[in-house]
């Protein structure tokens, strides 16, 4: 009689593993976006804050902007990542 192998075990292992993988996968992707997103909108409000004070009269500006988050999963297409700064000027 023949001994069975754990070579095909392995394989269906693998193949059930797959799924979480790749849902592990998409999930650290969409991180990675949102946070490209927070930096990018972190960077675009500083932008305006400055043309804003430039142009402003008054002595306090308060700029807001609101950046979409690209969605690699359904379910996520209207996220955004708010960005708000205000300004004094003397």
């Amino acid at each position: 009689m023949r001994r069975a192998t754990a070579r095909g075990q392995s394989v269906i292992e693998v193949l059930a593993l797959a799924p979480v993988l790749i849902i592990a996968g998409l999930l650290a992707w969409q991180l990675v976006a949102v946070i490209a997103t927070g930096l990018r909108a972190q960077a675009e409000v500083r932008v305006r804050a400055v043309r804003a004070v430039a142009d402003a009269a008054g002595d306090h500006v308060v700029v807001s902007v609101r950046i979409p988050v690209p969605a690699v999963l359904p379910g996520l297409e209207g996220m955004g990542v708010p960005a708000r700064v205000g300004v004094r000027t003397p």
